[in-house]
């Protein structure tokens, strides 16, 4: 049993793989199978992890614990692996497989070149690191390794569009780096800790000050425009469309979720159980929610280009999760778990199927596009797909989490409020639906316009389909599989909401004595958010 020290593996691998691949830069051939192999690795370790930590309807939601140095929390470095955690780390650990599996065959080598296959394995460690660390201060530095990739391959191919937006996308995420570590340093000097399982500790036993709470609030704007939510989204448009459709998949499939997995660590879990930070915090992103799903997807109504009408969508889908944050309770949460899990894969594998589309058209715009229902059948039902399961169509897996969602928006919040965020939520489903019927009407069904050259075949087409193929087929297995999935979002769930099993695993089993407000403060979950 490799477990629970381990866990450290989610970070040492993706780092020895970047590190490899710089002294190979010259070598392209052996770089790629050393993060192949390293991705692999990767995989196998998630899903390991994550049967370790769900151990079954008897003994489910263990939590993983490794000490760096032996230090006790909360005085070293913590790294943790819960349920969300384990679910987050074997969906991402797929989609950075299958992208890189599609990237092979499919990027050009202006893309592919250079330290990509260096860089990429480093965004990996920072996503996994975000999901693993047990500390804020720890968080902002796996936020910053990600960052710090992610401007590496958003300028990969240095085209101008690229590089135009490229500004945009870094000064915002540097204002927002600088406010997070700025935040750390506020809630240190009121509390003393960063460590995530003694912030809770702190806030169920009733002792957040009142001086710390502007503090803790500003990590809402930090996280919110992490995750491209209401009204700080703006960057998100303009940057994702100008990268290739292989890396615009990965970073819409993974980037925003670990903002929305902050959101749910610090908000639900560690802070949840102060009720003046909760209070503010739900209301702010249920209010948010709205905002994020009704603008967003009218943008991508609106748009005329697949690559950005698939980007802006990344904006409304996030608002579905952000609701179920804002709801805060088990099944909201649950829902919104199981929603990610799909999204992550559903996102991603419309990006590569749009890059297959350009193969065949030369560009992404729907007037350069037609005809390719005819000319690859197997892309034109992956893609439908891939696209009826975002706008949620039943049975397919973007139905039960908006299902959920919406019937806790009318359950929970009162009257007219619940009523307008569950006829937002609907209407957004519904735009979302027209959004990918017209790029299937203009792509697949109508014909190829005659200016456009129909001789255009895609190189190396079967390893890309294959890697398509296979996230359609995780897509399907969410949808089918639903139930399953449910549960282990379900477990996601309660851990949150029920932080004394993470707090004592981190902090010991006395940690909690004299914590009686715990329980009170998760159990407010369940009632009317006001």
């Amino acid at each position: 049993m490799i477990w629970p020290h381990g866990i450290v593996l989610f970070v040492i691998v993706p780092l020895l793989a970047g590190a490899i691949n710089v002294a190979l830069h010259s070598f392209p051939r052996l770089q790629r199978w050393v993060v192949v192999v390293a991705l692999v690795v990767n995989l196998v370790l998630a899903v390991a992890t994550l049967g370790e930590v769900y151990r079954g309807e008897s003994n489910p939601g263990a939590v993983l614990v490794s000490q760096m140095g032996n230090w006790p929390a909360p005085f070293g470095i913590t790294l943790v692996v819960d349920a969300l955690s384990a679910v987050m780390l074997c969906v991402s650990a797929a989609v950075t497989l299958g992208v890189y599996l599609y990237a092979l065959s499919q990027l050009e080598r202006r893309f592919a070149g250079g330290y990509f296959h260096a860089v990429y394995p480093m965004l990996l460690l920072g996503v996994n690191f975000s999901f693993i660390t047990g500390d804020l201060f720890n968080l902002f530095v796996a936020f910053e390794v990600m960052l710090m990739a992610s401007y590496v391959l958003l300028c990969a191919g240095t085209t101008r569009p690229q590089l135009r937006q490229a500004y945009k996308y870094i000064i915002l995420n540097v204002v927002a780096s600088t406010l997070f570590v700025m935040a750390c340093g506020f809630i240190y000097g009121h509390l003393g800790t960063l460590n995530l399982a003694d912030l809770a500790r702190l806030a169920a036993a009733g002792q957040i000050p009142r001086t710390a709470v502007p503090a803790i609030l500003l990590l809402l704007v930090v996280f919110a425009s992490k995750t491209a939510a209401f009204p700080v989204w703006y960057w998100l448009p303009d940057s994702y469309p100008t990268m290739p459709p292989a890396i615009g998949g990965l970073f819409s499939g993974l980037l925003t979720k670990v903002g929305v997995y902050a959101l749910i660590r610090v908000f639900l879990m560690v802070f949840g159980a102060d009720p003046d930070i909760r209070f503010i915090a739900l209301t702010s992103l249920l209010v948010s929610s709205a905002g994020t799903m009704f603008i967003g997807v009218l943008g991508a109504v609106s748009s005329h280009g697949v690559r950005r009408i698939l980007s802006i969508h990344v904006i409304s889908q996030v608002g579905y999760m952000i609701l179920g944050v804002g709801l805060g309770t088990e099944l909201a949460l649950a829902a919104t778990v199981l929603y990610m899990i799909q999204h992550m894969i559903v996102k991603t594998t419309l990006f590569l199927c749009c890059g297959m589309m350009e193969k065949y058209a030369g560009g992404d715009e729907l007037g350069q596009l037609g005809g390719l229902l005819r000319r690859d059948g197997w892309l034109a039902a992956m893609f439908l797909i891939a696209a009826l399961s975002l706008a949620g169509l039943p049975p397919l897996s973007g139905f039960f989490g908006k299902f959920l969602l919406l019937i806790e928006s009318l359950r929970l919040v009162p009257s007219a409020a619940g009523y307008a965020l569950a006829t937002v939520a609907l209407l957004t489903s519904l735009l979302t639906l027209l959004s990918m019927v017209k790029i299937w009407s203009f792509a697949f069904w109508s014909p190829a316009p005659a200016r456009v050259a129909t001789a255009l075949v895609p190189q190396r087409r079967g390893a890309a389909m294959a890697a398509i193929g296979v996230m359609v087929a995780l897509a399907l297995s969410v949808g089918l599989g639903a139930g399953a999935y449910l549960k282990v979002a379900t477990v996601a769930a309660r851990g949150i909401l029920d932080s004394g099993d993470y707090i004592r695993a981190v902090l010991g089993e006395s940690s909690l004595i004299g914590s009686a407000p715990l329980a009170r403060a998760n159990n407010a979950g369940e009632g009317e958010v006001e």
